[in-house]
């Protein structure tokens, strides 16, 4: 199961439940300052989530939270929640980022969901450095005193690979597998439009880029903190694929868009002047035109 079918059937059991009421909102809910409230906590949950404390990371849930932490199982009740936090924090050089993509707050003003991307880094078993990325859900609950808590909890981890590279239309029906392009030095010129890639296929996929890379390098002058800083260590040649993304209300849905897709694999300096290590940034291209990305998770290297 995807993980955007995880979250929809995450949400329509929230619906399901009747956590979450239909309604017209009252005119007493300040639904900007509710919004406010949920997005400090949220904020503060992840700060306080680098101090790898199970006290504070469970000072963010409700006593009737459910919880669905990385590669554990589903719990419930505070002492089962807190066991997962505990395995979880455990883990060897463990790190957690995470920002909000998607806020709603519902027209009652006591509930809230939120849609996080969130990045968590341990050592593995070999005790190589390990990233796991996906999105998080959480819905929040206002409480008496006035403070929001997490009533779910749930992450989703995407994929390993972060871009769908397709097969020409005649390779795909021979069962020819298709690998993606290896990565090349930047100055390396574009290879040729596939001669197997028919002409229904160039439709769907648009114009191959000739200048990815200056469009590519404009990109990151226009939205890096320190443009100067750039480290280009690697960059694919355009291949015919798709991006998927995640987008819409509370039953959110998937939106495919096509086109050439080419890896960028930069290092740059964050807002402190730190180096933030190298990163890999998914491009989608339409012809010249950068038309959608997939990015990681920001050290303060990007605007």
């Amino acid at each position: 199961m995807n993980n955007a079918r995880r979250v929809i059937l995450m949400s329509l059991a929230v619906l399901g439940s009747g956590l979450w009421r239909p309604g017209v909102a009252s005119a007493a809910v300040d639904v900007a300052a509710a919004a406010a409230q949920v997005r400090k906590a949220d904020a503060d949950w992840n700060a306080a989530a680098h101090d790898a404390g199970v006290d504070a990371w469970m000072a963010f849930y409700a006593d009737d939270a459910i919880v669905l932490l990385p590669q554990d199982r589903l719990v419930s009740g505070r002492q089962s929640v807190r066991a997962a936090v505990t395995r979880l924090l455990a883990r060897p050089g463990v790190s957690f980022e995470w920002r909000p993509l998607t806020l709603k707050i519902a027209p009652s003003g006591d509930l809230a969901y939120v849609l996080d991307a969130y990045e968590l880094r341990f050592d593995g078993a070999t005790g190589a450095p390990t990233a796991i990325r996906g999105r998080l859900v959480e819905i929040w609950r206002k409480q008496a005193d006035g403070a929001w808590k997490c009533v779910v909890d749930t992450w989703n981890a995407e994929p390993p690979r972060t871009a769908e590279v397709e097969a020409p239309a005649d390779a795909r029906a021979a069962g020819s597998p298709v690998a993606v392009a290896p990565a090349v030095a930047p100055t390396v010129a574009p290879a040729a439009a596939p001669a197997s890639l028919p002409n229904m296929a160039l439709t769907k996929y648009g114009d191959e880029p000739v200048h990815y890379v200056d469009a590519i390098r404009n990109y990151f002058q226009d939205h890096l903190t320190d443009p100067g800083s750039l480290q280009l260590r690697a960059l694919s040649k355009p291949a015919p694929g798709s991006l998927t993304s995640v987008g819409g209300g509370l039953l959110m849905s998937e939106k495919r868009r096509f086109g050439w897709i080419v890896v960028a694999t930069i290092n740059a300096r964050n807002a402190k002047g730190r180096y933030v290590g190298f990163k890999r940034y998914t491009f989608l291209f339409r012809g010249e035109k950068i038309i959608d990305a997939h990015l990681p998770l920001p050290d303060g290297e990007m605007n």
